[in-house]
């Protein structure tokens, strides 16, 4: 068994990856939305009566109020902390870590929040790469392995993205990006016309810092991107190939930066060579995903081709039916912000 679970998390991500052989369930949880999505969180673990070490792992990709408000709430339950073995998070330490001189320490941030809550517990954090952070240090790629033969292959960031980060953290930690979002949706669905729109790439400083890593189980690989930039993804992307050449193709994609245009580019899914993906965002703030990321998709993936939509909205619903210049597509819908997706 091999899943990821779209939980609902307003805009942001809340993701579950599991697996398993039997009854026997391993799970990492990525992300924790916004605030109340920690009920959601809460919520699963009830229904599945989870226990300490019920996740292997908890990753919280970078400090998007998206991504990481709910994992402040979750991180602050005396009940839920027991049920997470180890977390990933790079702190305002992380992002001045030196392996050569130059890098400046600045002040309180935000983050510290997650922080403050991981000292004061004794929360285990980056174990798999202290004293460095999770991050590239050099061109490798940091391997890790888990519990039954998952494997875990860090992509995304690299230090010069954790460091342009950490001056301006606190400004950042709200910001959105500039420009290139624009919010008006109102043309047709040419998916052809709009997939070779002109690509103008994501640079907001929070989410090239974002945690982007390949789950390996069982000959399956999906990748996991928070909202990390694309040329950041493409580079190591040829890394990793490079050292898997018999892997073809990914199992499951979750898109960057909830489906946003500039974070979702034809060379990418290209090079991705992926027929399933995942999105996950209710569409509010900045009414994601953006018509022309998911037309890049549909028109750049080998088909036929299934995009997971955790939410029914405005943004998401224009996507059933017939489409112009579209290949085979086939969009699948959660119920209330969750949905299951079955790798293998």
């Amino acid at each position: 068994m091999f899943r990821l679970e779209l939980l609902p998390a307003s805009e942001g991500d809340c993701l579950i990856l599991s697996w398993g052989r039997g009854d026997i369930r391993y799970r990492i949880l990525i992300d924790g939305g916004r605030s109340s999505t920690a009920t959601a969180v809460k919520a699963y673990v009830a229904k599945h009566q989870l226990g300490k070490g019920a996740f292997e792992l908890f990753v919280i990709t970078h400090i998007d109020r998206d991504h990481i408000e709910g994992a402040v709430e979750l991180l602050g339950d005396d009940d839920f902390r027991p049920l997470i073995k180890q977390v990933w998070f790079n702190d305002r330490a992380d992002l001045t870590y030196q392996p050569r001189p130059g890098f400046e320490e600045y002040g309180a941030l935000d983050g510290e929040r997650i922080t403050r809550l991981i000292v004061d517990n004794d929360i285990p954090a980056n174990t798999n790469f202290a004293p460095k952070p999770v991050a590239l240090v050099d061109d490798t790629l940091p391997f890790v392995g888990l519990a039954d033969g998952l494997t875990i292959t860090l992509l995304s960031p690299d230090l010069n993205q954790l460091a342009a980060l950490a001056g301006p953290w606190d400004e950042t930690l709200e910001a959105a990006p500039e420009g290139w979002e624009d919010l008006g949706e109102d043309e047709s669905l040419d998916v052809s016309r709009l997939a070779l729109r002109q690509f103008k790439t994501d640079d907001a400083k929070p989410n090239g810092s974002s945690i982007a890593f390949v789950a390996s189980y069982d000959n399956h690989h999906v990748l996991l991107t928070g909202d990390s930039h694309v040329r950041r993804i493409l580079t190591s992307l040829d890394v990793f190939k490079a050292a898997h050449p018999e892997i073809k193709g990914f199992s499951l994609v979750k898109a960057s930066h909830h489906g946003s245009r500039g974070n979702t580019s034809l060379e990418l899914v290209r090079a991705l060579a992926c027929r399933r993906w995942a999105i996950s965002t209710n569409g509010t703030q900045f009414r994601h995903p953006d018509r022309d990321a998911i037309a890049r998709i549909i028109s750049a993936s080998p088909g036929p081709v299934e995009i997971f939509f955790n939410y029914t909205t405005e943004q998401t619903n224009v996507w059933k039916g017939m489409l112009k210049g579209a290949p085979a597509f086939a969009p699948k819908f959660g119920v209330d912000g969750y949905i299951a997706i079955d790798i293998a």
